[in-house]
C-alpha cells in the first residue's frame, strides 16, 4: 500500500497458485465458472484475483496482462459499465497458447468472434448506429406476425404424450426466428446442423481460451471456418437475390454512415456470426430456463395461463395483448433474475486505473457478475426462490438487475428478444402444459451462458392440471435454486 492508501495490483486478495501453476486455477474458473465464483466473493469480498502472482490473459487475446480481477455489486457493475473510456469490451475468443497462437487460421477466429460488443471508443458507436434502426421498437413491432408464424410451425411438430429435449426445441426454434427475421433464411431445414455447429463452438470457446488437447484446438478451427464459410455464403446470396428485403442483414449490407462508408465484409461476418449466436442461444436458455420454473411452480403457471386466456383467449398474442401481460412479464423478468441466460461480462482496462482503491494496470482483466448480483440478498430477498410477485413491489436499478447488461453497451437486441419469448411462451403455454417426469435429471452448463445440459420434458395437450407437473427433478440445477418442500 502506498502512501496515500492506494493498493496495488498485487494486493488484490486471492486464491494460491494450483501446484500446476495459475492455468490450473484458470482452467476450474472455465469449467464451472459460479462455484469458482462463489468461493471468490465469500472468501475475499468485492474485489479479488483469480490467483496469487497474476496470471496470463483468460477471457481476450494475445495482449499483455498482469492478471484476472473479480468485482461483485451494483455498485462496481455501474462504475465498469458507465467508463467506457477505461473498461473495454473485447472478442468472445480468448488467447490461443503454444505453437497454435501463431496459426494463420486465426484470421478466421478475429472474423467470427469480433462484433458489435467487442468493439470500442467511435468504432462502436458508428456500428451501433448502423445496426440500431433494424432493432428499434416499432420495427420490432413488424416482427410479431413472422414470430408467431414460425412459434405456430414448431407447435405443430408436437404431440400429446410425446417426449422431447425442450431445450433443444428452443434452440431450433429460436435459429429459426433469427434466420428468417436476422437473415430472410429459412433455417428450419439446417437448423440441427447449423445450431449444432454454433452450439459446439461456443463450448469450445473456454476450453481452448486456456491449453487444450490438439484435437481440440483442430475442431475449433475447422468449426469457426464452417461458421466464417456459411455467413460468407449468407452475404454473397443476400448481395445476389436480396434487393428490396427488409431483413437485418439486407440492412446491414446497404447501411452508410454519415460519410458514406459502409461495413466491410470481415465487420459484416462478425456482426452476423454475434447477432445470430445472441440471437437465438440466449433466448432459448431463457425460454428454456422459464419453462423449467413455470413447470416446478404449478400456482404460478396457472396465474399465468389464466390471464393469458383472458387477454388472448386460446389465440396468438397481438402487440396490444403483449403489453397487457403483465404476469408473463413478471414470470420472465423473475426467471432472468434467477437463472440469466448470461452469468457474467468481461472487460479489460485501456489505461491504468482504479477499482475500490485497487490500482489496475493496463490490459487488466475485469470480469463482473450478472449472476451474483441478481442473487444479492441485500437486493433481492430469498434469492435463490422463483418469486414472480416480487416484481410488484421492487424497481432494481439497471445496475442491479442486468439481464441484457445496461448503460450504452446494453444489448441491442433485447427488445427483439423479449417479444420473442413473450410470443413464443403466450402460444405455446395456451397449446400445451410441459411437465417432467418425476426424478428428471436436469443439469446446468455454464460459461458465459448459462443453459441446461438436457432437459427432458413431455408434452401433454393443455388441460389446466397444472398440480400434476411439478415432479421433482434432479441434477445440479438444484445448486442454484430452492423450491418448496
Amino acid at each position: 500500500m502506498d502512501a496515500i492508501g492506494l493498493r496495488s495490483f498485487a494486493d488484490i486478495p486471492a486464491p494460491a497458485p494450483d501446484p500446476e501453476g495459475w492455468k490450473g486455477n484458470a482452467l476450474r474458473f472455465t469449467l464451472d465458472p459460479l462455484p469458482y465464483m462463489d468461493d471468490l466473493l465469500q472468501s475475499y469480498g468485492r474485489v479479488s484475483a483469480l490467483v496469487q502472482g497474476g496470471n496470463e490473459g483468460i477471457m481476450f487475446p494475445g495482449q499483455d496482462c498482469p492478471g484476472t480481477v473479480f468485482c461483485f455489486g451494483a455498485d462496481l457493475n455501474r462504475e465498469i459499465l458507465t467508463r467506457t473510456d477505461i473498461f473495454h469490451s473485447g472478442p468472445i475468443i480468448g488467447p490461443i497458447y503454444g505453437t497454435w497462437q501463431d496459426d494463420p487460421r486465426r484470421a478466421v477466429l478475429r472474423r467470427v468472434g469480433t462484433g458489435l460488443f467487442s468493439l470500442n471508443g467511435e468504432v462502436h458507436q458508428r456500428h451501433r448506429r448502423l445496426i440500431q434502426p433494424s432493432f428499434h421498437r416499432k420495427r420490432i413491432e413488424t416482427y410479431l406476425d413472422t414470430m408467431v408464424s414460425i412459434a405456430e410451425r414448431t407447435l405443430d411438430r408436437w404431440e400429446s404424450g410425446q417426449s422431447l429435449d425442450f431445450q433443444r426445441e428452443m434452440f431450433q426454434h429460436t435459429l429459426t426466428v433469427a434466420g428468417r427475421l436476422l437473415f430472410g433464411q429459412d433455417f428450419s431445414g439446417t437448423a440441427d446442423h447449423l445450431g449444432s455447429i454454433i452450439q459446439r463452438w461456443l463450448e469450445l470457446i473456454p476450453i481452448v481460451s486456456i491449453e487444450a488437447a490438439p484435437e481440440q484446438y483442430e475442431a475449433f478451427f475447422d468449426l469457426s471456418q464452417q461458421i466464417d464459410d456459411q455467413i460468407r455464403a449468407l452475404i454473397a446470396w443476400k448481395r445476389e437475390f436480396g434487393d428490396g428485403q427488409a431483413d437485418v442483414l439486407a440492412e446491414l449490407i446497404s447501411a452508410r454512415d454519415e460519410s458514406g462508408d459502409s461495413l466491410t465484409e470481415d465487420e459484416l461476418i462478425g456482426h452476423i456470426n454475434i447477432l445470430l449466436t445472441a440471437g437465438h442461444e440466449t433466448t432459448a436458455n431463457a425460454l428454456s430456463w422459464t419453462v423449467f420454473l413455470l413447470a416446478q411452480h404449478p400456482q404460478v403457471m396457472q396465474q399465468l395461463y389464466d390471464e393469458l386466456q383472458t387477454v388472448c383467449g386460446g389465440n396468438p398474442p397481438t402487440v396490444e395483448h403483449i403489453g397487457r401481460l403483465q404476469v408473463l412479464d413478471r414470470v420472465i423478468k423473475e426467471s432472468m433474475r434467477l437463472l440469466p441466460p448470461v452469468t457474467m461480462g468481461t472487460r479489460v482496462t485501456a489505461m491504468e486505473t482504479m477499482i475500490d482503491d485497487y490500482q489496475l494496470p493496463v490490459g487488466t482483466e475485469v470480469v463482473f457478475s450478472h449472476y451474483h448480483t441478481h442473487h444479492d440478498p441485500l437486493i433481492y430477498d430469498q434469492p435463490r426462490r422463483f418469486m414472480p410477485d416480487r416484481w410488484l413491489t421492487i424497481d432494481p436499478t439497471p445496475y442491479q438487475y442486468l439481464p441484457f447488461s445496461a448503460g450504452t453497451r446494453m444489448c441491442i437486441g433485447a427488445p427483439f428478444a423479449m417479444m420473442e419469448i413473450k410470443v413464443t411462451l403466450a402460444m405455446m403455454l395456451q397449446r400445451y402444459r410441459l411437465a417432467f417426469q418425476s426424478g428428471a435429471c436436469v443439469d446446468r452448463f455454464v460459461w458465459v451462458p448459462l443453459r441446461p445440459e438436457f432437459m427432458p420434458l413431455v408434452v401433454y395437450s393443455q388441460d389446466g392440471r397444472f398440480d400434476l407437473s411439478a415432479a421433482p427433478v434432479s441434477g445440479s440445477i438444484l445448486e442454484m435454486v430452492d423450491f418448496v418442500v
